[in-house]
Order: structure tokens, then sequence, then C-alpha cells
């Protein structure tokens, strides 16, 4: 069960971003129109959480690392 706070900690988007790697695998798979919406959406979820804490993610080689907005919310 998660502990509510007023501010998310850094490590647990860190922890959802790593979840983005796994939508890039799925380009390359076959998928219908209705689930690729659907999966899309979830995609853009994650990232708007991320960016509403003021991050952004960038994707490397090892996985996908978070990034301090310049003038985000701290």
């Amino acid at each position: 069960m998660s502990i509510l706070t007023e501010k998310t900690e850094r490590r647990v988007l860190a922890e959802i971003a790593q979840t983005l790697k796994h939508f890039e695998n799925l380009t390359l798979m076959g998928i219908s129109a209705g689930d690729a919406v659907r999966i899309r959406h979830a995609e853009n979820i994650i990232r708007d959480v991320i960016a509403q804490n003021g991050y952004h993610t960038i994707s490397r080689s090892r996985g996908i690392a978070l990034r301090k907005d310049k003038g985000g919310r701290s």
C-alpha cells in the first residue's frame, strides 16, 4: 500500500520511468488499433505524472534516466 504525501518522491518517479522502456519495445510487435490507443494513453499518463512533478525522461542504453526540469516544481 502506498503512503500518500504532498509530493511524489523522486525514487518513485524513477521507478515508474523505468516502465517506459517496455512501451518502446512494443513498437515492433503486432498490436490491434484499439489496444495501441490504450497503450499510448497509459504511456502518456505516466509521462504526465513525471512532468507534473518537474522532471523529464531521457532514454539511455541502460534504461530511462530522470532529469529535473529547469524552473520546475521542487
